[in-house]
Parts: structure tokens; C-alpha cells; sequence
């Protein structure tokens, strides 16, 4: 199933490198979570970076394209002195939770009189959570001791939604554009802040991971320009 996914993003991809007329955007995203996922992370918040690309048809109000996001929705630091037996310097272990995303999107925007242009939208592709950690001497350090990643874990996801479109620049065909989603997804493992121990007897890190399905509503703010290729 993920090789058929990454196949048909990357057909997308090549498909419409060939094209002309593009819309390109970045978007700043919040999630909040809904169901056993609400329940599971307290109500976490969850904040990407997105960026997207669009191709329009010029015989019909259509856009198709991807759209891929990144964001860390949780940090933890600990300053621990048993982290290697027989050293005891005060040592800092950062640890972030990070979700990215890559999805698929296809758009329809009905025709309207007004300046204001509403879409409709519908998306689909993968959530990827991971858990990294570091482990250095102290905060500007150049180099890390020790690095690593945690847990990692996949899933399949579909969005619907819609938003606005707003002028803010004619001359550029720089828009303005507000966006509401709602996913659900299939079931995934992760951790949050606090979630992951350590035993320095056993010399190892405990995890206590969290389990359930990827169901969130997403709200937008990002800049769009048309015509940018």
C-alpha cells in the first residue's frame, strides 16, 4: 500500500512538471485533535508548516497537485547525570515529536461574481510521526554526543474542506487564503512530551507509546500565488 501511494504521488509529480499554468502556496496549519485521538494526547496541539503546488485547468475550475507539511508538536528537555555509567556531568537530552505529512490534493472553485473565491477540496496520502533525540554537553554545542530516533510509524490518511480565497495583490496574483479540513486516518503509534523513561540501571530508555486513529480538524493561513511557473 505505501509503495502504490509514493508511486502515485510521484506519477502526479511528473505528470504535471510537463504543465504550464501553476498555483503555489505556504500555509500555516493548526490541528486539533478529535475522538480516541483527543482522548489519547490531552487535546495536544499540533502545528505545521505546509507547502503546496497546484496545477489549474484551463478548461474547467480544477486544480490538482500535493501538498507536503512538517511540524514538531512536542519538546522535551531533561538535564540528566546518568545517562553513561561512570560519567556524572549534567548532561541535556532533548527529545522532539514530529509529524509530516504528504498528501495528494485535488480542488474545485465554482465560478463567482464576487472577489472572494471559495474552493472545496478533498486530499489524500500519509501522516508520518517520529520521535528523535539528542544528547549533548550543553545547549551550543556544535556536535551531539549521541543521536537517534526513538519510534516511527505510518498512516494512511483522506482530508475534506474548503476555504477562501482572498486579493490581497492583483498585479502578482498574490491571494490571501483561509482553510478549514477535517482527517481521518487510519490507527498509528506514537509518543508525546513525557511519554518516554529512563532506566539508568538497564541503561535504557522506557516508552509508553499512545495508540489511535489520525483524526483531526486542521485551520490555514497561508499566501498563494498563481501563475508562478
Amino acid at each position: 500500500m505505501r509503495k502504490s501511494l509514493f508511486l502515485f504521488l510521484f506519477l502526479l509529480v511528473s505528470h504535471f512538471s510537463q504543465a504550464q499554468f501553476y498555483v503555489a502556496g505556504i500555509h500555516f496549519n493548526g490541528s486539533l485533535p478529535s475522538g480516541q485521538l483527543k482522548q489519547e494526547t490531552e487535546s495536544t496541539f499540533f502545528p505545521t508548516l505546509s507547502g503546496i503546488v497546484l496545477y489549474e485547468f484551463q478548461s474547467a475550475p480544477i486544480q490538482v497537485g500535493m501538498e507536503l507539511g512538517y511540524g514538531i508538536y512536542g519538546s522535551n528537555l531533561e538535564l540528566r547525570t546518568d545517562l553513561y555509567p561512570g560519567f556524572t556531568d549534567e548532561l541535556r537530552l532533548r527529545r522532539n515529536n514530529n509529524l509530516a505529512t504528504g498528501m495528494a490534493v485535488i480542488r474545485y472553485l465554482p465560478v463567482v461574481n464576487n472577489k472572494v473565491t471559495p474552493f472545496i477540496e478533498a486530499q489524500m496520502g500519509a501522516n508520518y510521526l517520529y520521535t528523535r533525540y539528542k544528547i549533548r554537553e550543553e545547549i551550543y554545542s556544535d556536535q551531539a554526543i549521541e543521536s537517534g530516533k526513538d519510534y516511527e510509524d505510518w498512516a494512511l490518511a483522506y482530508r475534506i474542506g474548503g476555504g477562501i480565497q482572498i486579493p490581497i495583490d492583483s498585479k502578482e496574483m498574490l491571494f490571501l487564503e483561509l482553510r478549514g479540513t477535517f482527517q481521518d486516518g487510519n490507527v498509528a503509534r506514537f509518543l508525546q512530551k513525557g511519554d518516554v523513561g529512563y532506566d539508568p540501571n538497564e541503561g535504557k530508555f522506557i516508552y509508553d507509546f499512545r495508540r489511535a486513529p489520525l483524526k483531526y480538524m486542521t485551520f490555514s493561513v497561508g499566501l498563494v500565488w498563481y501563475d508562478v511557473f
